[in-house]
């Protein structure tokens, strides 16, 4: 899990380099995710705190 303060700004110049995303991002009650693929195929979770 990577936390982050800004995840719009993060998925942003991830997909501007090329980032493979699965899904969209969830909102949950503790805060909103987006999972990324790395170059292996694991799941990173991006997380953002409310």
């Amino acid at each position: 899990m990577i936390v982050t303060k800004d995840l719009d700004g993060l998925i942003s110049r991830l997909d501007a380099d090329g980032a493979e995303f699965r899904g969209e991002i969830s909102e949950a009650g503790a805060g909103r995710a987006r999972l990324l693929k790395d170059p292996s195929g694991n799941l990173i979770e991006l997380f953002e705190f409310k």
